[in-house]
Formats: structure tokens, sequence, C-alpha cells
């Protein structure tokens, strides 16, 4: 990957600098820039955010670059900004760090130094292996796809100066047990583990002689000349003194709970450690494997969207990275997909689809983030001619704190406001929606989209009759579609404190996808509908599977404008009722 970082490099001088945002009108660029003050506000499909950042490339140009809301908030009074966010204002990208450390391992097997088949215990100098699967050897390959069956401990770093070995000692053992029906071993099965690139991080300090962070700098940072780096390490100053903190909402105002200004403006890199210990002597005679989770490798980058955006070119470049070594396999499972957040996982890459109500018809490769109020994510599409996309678009966005919890969004790995800001970046692109004309709609393209075309419907009906029958809640199924607006207007209703606390308390809730009332109509008809009416039709049941709601199961084709303390009367009404 030598000869490709430096393209890059050339790349990132020539086509970032004096091409951008050349391709938009001034009126786009001002639109753009509205939809992300309008995102930074809030509405009622999402909360107000602290600051967001997006940007997007098209080929090798940079062709827009945004960003609203504050970096850094004034820390007595919590709600004044001190700083205004900016589109090169770096910040710690949460778990797009993982890809970022793919891409330097992928280079050191390019230079022969790693064998992704190979057993790590060659490289750790002590054996890596789940007891449950002692014959099993556990890969790089497997590590980058989360298949090699290691599950994160509470805490999956160790405090210098403690050894990374340690996590894998004694009776608390992080792995996956046998499971007699799935297999749950090395290669097998897909669960999400940070701990997992604790030992790629680990074995490339042992395979390249050096410490974690200087890897990344000297294989990955450099060549593309990128003034970026985990836990600050290798950041210039300058930078760093003008980084965002990441927020949370705590007693009514924004509460820093990464990067505060203390952080921002020391001078050394940022890494957890006992009480006394003299981190530039520790540092000065660190040995390479020792603990490689000093400089958080699953999580620590800090770096701005037009970096992330930078980085996506070595993705762009190497599309072996992207071939899946998992993926979801429904009538066998074969991994935690967490509620289909996950479907595909490439070497150090998430794979994801997109649906029918959001991203339709691409296939996005990259990484999501989120830890400590921030939400982030790095994507590539390649070109399709046959679809008409003639060159690849790339964009990265950060939010760096939500005032609320943030609502599911049209797609089941992006939350809400994720949307809202990929959308703007789509369509910047030329993709998606045109930010000109998006604000007439933005309140449909807002709401939520539960319904699953892809769901097995009836199976997700006996597993909500099943769940009733321990839990003593109600079977509650919502049969719709992400196409009707009274389907959607209900699902945002379902949102609402009130309601959300309702339904989690009283009902197990079951969204089932009917098309245009011509799929899964044998779920309707199994419980006495015969016939619907329209959408959304609501079915709620007792645990044995009696149609409790007969008489007003059509009731709801006018749910968007139905008020809502009609509804929380409703479904508190069957929540009260005796069977």
């Amino acid at each position: 990957m030598r000869s490709l970082f430096s393209a890059v490099a050339g790349f990132v001088l020539i086509g970032f600098v004096q091409g951008a945002s050349a391709q938009l009108s001034a009126a786009k660029k001002a639109a753009l820039g509205r939809a992300l003050e309008s995102a930074v506000a809030g509405d009622a499909a999402s909360p107000a955010l602290a600051g967001v950042a997006v940007a997007v490339a098209v080929g090798d140009e940079l062709v827009y670059e945004g960003a609203a809301g504050c970096a850094l908030f004034d820390d007595k009074t919590a709600r004044r900004c001190d700083r205004e966010m900016k589109p090169e204002t770096k910040l710690r990208v949460a778990s797009v760090s993982k890809m970022a450390l793919s891409f330097a391992l992928h280079d050191m097997a390019d230079d022969g130094l790693i064998d992704l088949d190979r057993d790590v215990s060659d490289y750790l100098g002590w054996t890596l292996r789940n007891p449950h699967f002692p014959d099993r050897a556990i890969t790089a390959r497997q590590l980058l796809s989360h298949t090699s069956s290691i599950r994160d401990p509470e805490a999956y770093w160790v405090a210098a100066p403690g050894r990374f070995r340690t996590l894998f000692e004694g009776e608390a053992s992080p792995f996956a047990v046998a499971d007699h029906e799935t297999d749950t071993g090395p290669g097998a099965f897909f669960t999400y583990a940070n701990l997992n690139y604790g030992v790629l991080a680990t074995v490339m300090e042992e395979a390249g002689g050096e410490r974690f962070d200087l890897i990344m700098r000297e294989r990955l940072f450099d060549p593309q000349e990128l003034d970026i780096g985990f836990n600050w390490s290798g950041v210039s100053r300058k930078a760093r003194r003008r980084g965002a903190s990441l927020y949370r909402i705590e007693d009514g105002g924004w509460a820093a709970q990464v990067d505060s200004v203390e952080m921002l403006s020391a001078r050394d890199p940022v890494f957890l450690k006992s009480d006394g210990l003299d981190a530039d002597e520790y540092l000065g005679s660190y040995a390479p494997g020792d603990n490689a989770t000093l400089f958080s490798p699953q999580g620590g980058l800090r770096a701005s969207v037009i970096d992330l955006v930078s980085l996506l070119s070595v993705l762009r470049e190497d599309d072996a990275l992207d071939d899946a070594e998992w993926r979801y396999a429904p009538m066998e499972p074969n991994g935690d997909t967490q509620e289909r957040f996950f479907e595909a996982f490439g070497r150090g890459v998430q794979i994801v689809k997109g649906n029918e109500a959001f991203a339709t018809d691409l296939t996005l490769v990259g990484h999501s983030g989120e830890a400590y109020g921030l939400h982030s994510g790095a994507w590539l599409i390649r070109a399709d001619r046959a679809a008409g996309r003639d060159e690849d678009i790339r964009l990265a966005f950060a939010i760096t704190g939500a005032m609320d919890e943030i609502s599911k969004g049209a797609h089941p790995t992006f939350n809400a406001a994720e949307e809202k800001l990929m959308r703007l970046a789509l369509g910047a692109a030329g993709a998606g929606d045109n930010p000109d004309t998006h604000h007439a709609h933005s309140h449909d393209a807002d709401e939520p989209r539960p319904f699953d075309a892809s769901s097995n419907a009836m199976m997700d009906v006996n597993a909500a009759l099943s769940a009733a029958a321990i839990s003593g809640k109600r079977p509650l199924l919502v049969l719709g579609g992400n196409w009707c607006h009274d389907s959607r207007g209900l699902a945002a209703k379902f949102l609402r404190p009130e309601m959300e606390t309702l339904l989690s308390e009283n009902y197990e809730l079951v969204w089932v996808d009917v098309g245009r009332r011509d799929r899964n109509l044998d779920v309707a008809e199994r419980f006495g509908v015969s016939k619907l009416l329209g959408t959304p039709t609501v079915l709620i049941l007792s645990a044995s599977g009696e149609l409790l709601n007969a008489d007003s199961v059509h009731d709801w084709r006018r749910a968007d404008s139905t008020p809502y303390d009609e509804v929380v009367d409703y479904f508190q009404k069957y929540a009260g009722e005796s069977e």
C-alpha cells in the first residue's frame, strides 16, 4: 500500500484544496448551511444537537464541507458557545477508528509483516485461545471481522503500567461459550467486540516493533499528510487547541464527556495510567506489545470530517477490504446483528445496503461511531455507471452531542439525526435529496420508518407471543408500511416519551410490513381479520393470541391526524384491561 498512500497524499493536497466546493452553486451551499443549522436546532423527530460537521467528496474532489453548532461550550454556563464547530475541527471519532487501524494493518500485511490467516498467538508471544474451542486458532482476519469469538468484558482496556495480556487471564474469560445449536467458535459467529481491536493493535506492535500510535502515524497518517492521531498523539498543538469536546446533557446544560478544555490545552498524548505514574518515563521505556490499549485503538482517533473523507481514499483504492467476511444468514442465524444494525462486515469495515426508505439502491462501506455523546460515520459509495453514478462518493459526518435520546431512523443502522446529515451529504453529491427543496418535505423524511420488508413477520409474531407468555405484556401488532403517511405518523407518536414508556411497560410491539396490502396478510387472517381496509391496522392480542380490539382494528387509517391524547388513552385502556 505504500504507493497507494503516496498517491492519496497528492490527492489530499491538490483535490481537496484547489477544488473545494467548486461544483456547488452559492445557493445550494447556502441551502446546505441552513439545513445544518436546522439539524442543530432539532425538531419533533430529532432533538437539538451540540454541534455537527459534514464533508462530501465526489471522485477526486471535495464538493462540500460544512458545520454548525458548537465545538466548545463555556464550562460554567454550560449553554454559551465559546467556539463554533467547523469542518476542520478535530474530535474523537469513536469506532470509525477501527477502520483506520485496518488500513495500517493491511499495509503491514502487504509488506509481509502480518499474515491475516496466521494464528495471532505467533505474534503475541503467548497463546490466545477460546478455552471452549482450544483447537481453533484465532486470526487477524477473524479479529477484523468480529468473528473471533472474543466478547467484550466490562473494561476492554488496561491502565498503565498494566499489561494487555491480563485481560485474558484469571477466571473472567472474554470469550463466547459453546452452543449445541450454533457454532459460536472462531471464524463462525459475528459479535461486535471492541477487544478484537485491542488484540490487533498488540499484534501490530509485536510485528512492527513499535508503539501502536507511532505505527499509525508512520504507515497511514504521515503518508497522507494528515494532522491526526490516536489520543492526540502526533496531532499539532494548534489543531488540538481548536478541537471539539463531546457532550451529554447534565442538569440542563452541556457537560463535556471527553476532551475537556484542559485536555485540549495539554501537549502530551492522553492515556489511562495509575496515580503517580510518570507518563514520560513510562512511554520512554515502553516495550511494544505490553499494552496497545493505551491509545484506544478501538475508538481513540482524533480527526475532522475532512480527514475522514481523505482516509476513505484508501478504501476507495482497495475494494478487497469490503469483501464480506461475514454476512447475516437469517434462516440459520450466524451472528448478533444488534437489531439489524449490522448486516455484513468486511476486513475492518461495515457493509450496509440501503432500504426502501433510506439510501435506496445504494451500498455503503465504511464505519459508524458512537461514544460519549458522539455519533459519527465515514462511508464510501462506489461508482456504478449502470445506476448513473460515474464516480465514487465519500461522505463523513459527526454529531458531538444530543439534547435527548435520538430516535431510530428509517434504516436500522442509522438514527434520525444521522440520516438527516447523510441525506444532506447525498444531496450535495447529487445522489439524494436537493437541499433547496428538501425543507418542504423534511417532516416526511424525518419520520420513523420501522417496517422491514425482509423480516419474517410470522416468526416475529410468534416471538412476541412467546415473550408475552413470560412477561405478562400484550402482543401489539401494527400492520402498515413505510410508504404510508399514517403508518409513519403512528410510529412517530409511539416515540414520544409518554407513549414510549407505556408501550415498553405493557406491550410486546411488532411492526408488520404489509406492503400495499399485498404482503404478510396471513398475519391478520390468523387473528380473524380477513381484510385490511387500510394502513395502519392495529391488532392487540392476549398472551394466548385472542384478538382484544376486534371492533377498532381499522380505526387507525388517519393515525397521523389523530390527537396524541386519544392515542395514549386508547393504548392505556387495553394495557389496563384484564385477560
